[in-house]
């Protein structure tokens, strides 16, 4: 006679060949259990020297990085793809550009990196250095004018580009009307006074500035002292003259147009004159 005995509700087989499974490899499974205890968890690996079983809780929710970035079997966090142990530390092959220093706990602290130093730049002009109509081009004024070009050439700030005018060119405000000058200083006079004086005029805010003596010119920091007024000039509100960029070839072509309208209006004078009528009445009476 055959006794069936029941040991509860049939497993499904899906169920029933991971036992079995489990039987072979001699872990204990839910049922075997002794201490009756519900074990959910992964499976439990023999104890061996520097082998760590990973524990991944299902329950986590990957980011979305994680879930980009999915490593190939057995490169788990903690286990080496040949089943060795692997440091706690990440390699280089996976660490970013590091954005700040580690402090103690753990955390990232931001450093933030100085400010770039700004060098103020100086600025750069143009001088123009001569004598003035009025100075007859004297051996002292000669020797004034070379001081003032080597000194105006050696300024720092502002940097400058010095020209020498050729004499009779003019007065310093002519000179500024060729726009090509920032300012325009020269050695002349003044009435009342029979010693050289050093004139310069701004040709920017077309104003003339401070007369100095003439021992101004051998000072290296005369063109320093002229700027300077400049800038105080446009603080108390004087507005920089504006500028007509007009380049060689259009002055060229202007001059140009110019006298071919004055030589087409005199030859047109002639022909006209030339194809006149002219008619002479004579009246004679007795």
């Amino acid at each position: 006679m055959a006794v069936v005995v029941s040991l509860g509700p049939a497993l499904p087989a899906a169920q029933a060949g991971g036992l079995d499974l489990l039987r072979m490899r001699g872990e204990p499974s839910v049922e075997e259990d002794p201490a009756g205890r519900a074990y959910a968890g992964p499976t439990a690996v023999a104890d061996e020297p520097g082998r760590v079983a990973p524990w991944n809780d299902p329950n986590q929710k990957k980011t979305e990085v994680e879930a980009g970035d999915a490593e190939p079997d057995g490169a788990a966090v903690g286990v080496h793809p040949e089943g060795g142990a692997m440091d706690d530390a990440p390699s280089a092959a996976h660490e970013g550009p590091t954005q700040g220093a580690a402090s103690a706990d753990g955390g990232v602290t931001a450093t933030v990196p100085p400010p770039s130093s700004v060098r103020d730049v100086p600025e750069h002009v143009t001088v123009a250095v001569g004598l003035a109509p009025e100075a007859p081009g004297t051996r002292d004024e000669k020797g004034l004018l070379d001081a003032l070009e080597s000194n105006a050439r050696a300024s720092t700030d502002p940097t400058t580009d010095v020209r020498r005018l050729r004499p009779g060119a003019g007065a310093p405000r002519q000179t500024c009307r060729e726009q090509r000058d920032d300012l325009v200083v020269v050695i002349g006079y003044v009435a009342d006074r029979q010693a050289p004086v050093v004139l310069a005029h701004d040709c920017r805010l077309d104003r003339a500035l401070s007369v100095r003596a003439a021992d101004a010119a051998h000072s290296s920091g005369l063109v320093s002292a002229l700027w300077d007024e400049h800038q105080q000039l446009l603080r108390e509100g004087v507005r920089e003259r504006r500028r007509l960029s007009v380049g060689p070839k259009a002055r060229a072509g202007i001059i140009g147009g110019v006298a071919f309208v004055v030589v087409g209006v005199a030859v047109g004078a002639l022909v006209a004159n030339a194809l006149r009528e002219e008619s002479v009445v004579i009246t004679v009476r007795p």
